[in-house]
């Protein structure tokens, strides 16, 4: 192996750092009360949270949610995008330091927009 090369003692090192960051978010977002997000860990050990698109908020509500987890993980400035599917998704960015280097990480919402007035009609005759 050439210096450098990434191994996979070094993937699974950096999935396991992002394991005990993501377990120390979780307490703390328990102890506040605060919403929780489905969270997913990636190969490079990257944390990737998302408001539930099953959550029984409204859409008010989730953005709400998104904005809060923003704010306490000191994350960038939301980021618009159009989804493929119709609707938008706002994506932040965030890093989180450990000792052995920042954990990287994404907030995720993905909003559907309201249906028009053809589209509710197409929608109620099913």
């Amino acid at each position: 192996m050439a210096l450098g090369d990434i191994t996979t003692t070094d993937l699974n090192g950096w999935q396991y750092r992002a394991i005990s960051v993501l377990d120390s978010l979780v307490k703390a977002g328990l102890k506040a009360e605060r919403y929780p997000l489905d969270w997913t860990i990636t190969s490079n050990g990257a944390l990737r949270g998302q408001v539930s698109v099953l959550s029984p908020l409204s859409t008010d509500d989730r953005r709400g949610v998104f904005e809060e987890w923003c704010r306490v993980l000191n994350a960038s400035q939301p980021r618009e995008s159009k989804r493929f599917e119709g609707g938008i998704r706002l994506t932040a960015v965030f890093k989180h330091p450990t000792n052995r280097g920042d954990v990287q990480g994404s907030l995720v919402l993905d909003i559907d927009l309201p249906l028009d007035e053809d589209d509710q009609e197409d929608a109620d005759r099913g």
